[in-house]
């Protein structure tokens, strides 16, 4: 499945949530997400130059539960192949992604809600050291036009006060990688 998205910096989160709430969107209870991002041994370059063919691989802990993530960027950074699935043992996890060579890259806390902008995931996002975000992305077939998605995702945020100017071009673990090696 190919993952489309885009990323705004928002000044005021509480406020952007009450016009969605206001436009009729349900917005889900706080769920607390602790992101561990992996880099193969000796190879954080991802993090420095955004290339076709990088990969990632995360372990998101959530509510008790592990979720093991890859992502595989097509044309930009907020383009990707992905791949998810839960995990009995986080820990296990771990030990088996050491073992192929990978090791723990950068860590991402944050407080999440969640819902739909018509055929969109919407994420409001309070990122520990980075501050407050939107998330919009919509799943697509692998043969999707990005632009043409990405202008989607900012005509159905323009009316919440949103706009190109806002948008965020890298992930929060490339955010906080580049803030911790400067």
């Amino acid at each position: 499945m190919r993952e489309i998205e885009i990323k705004l910096k928002v000044n005021n989160l509480e406020e952007l949530e009450q016009k969605l709430k206001d436009a009729g969107l349900v917005i889900s209870k706080e769920i607390k997400q602790h992101d561990i991002v992996y880099s193969k041994i000796d190879d954080t370059h991802e993090y420095t130059e955004s290339y076709e063919g990088c990969i990632i691989v995360r372990i998101r802990n959530q509510d008790g539960v592990s979720i093991v993530n890859l992502k595989k960027q097509l044309s930009y950074e907020m383009d990707n192949l992905e791949y998810e699935t839960k995990v009995e043992n986080g820990e296990e996890m771990h030990q088996i992604l050491l073992n192929l060579g990978w090791k723990p890259a950068v860590e991402v806390k944050k407080i999440r809600k969640k819902g739909k902008l018509g055929d969109y995931e919407i994420c409001l996002d309070k990122v520990e050291q980075l501050g407050d975000f939107v998330e919009l992305e919509k799943l697509t077939d692998d043969n999707a036009d990005p632009e043409k998605i990405k202008e989607e995702l900012f005509k159905a945020l323009e009316p919440f006060g949103l706009s190109k100017n806002d948008e965020e071009k890298t992930g929060y673990d490339t955010q906080i990688y580049k803030l911790k090696n400067k």
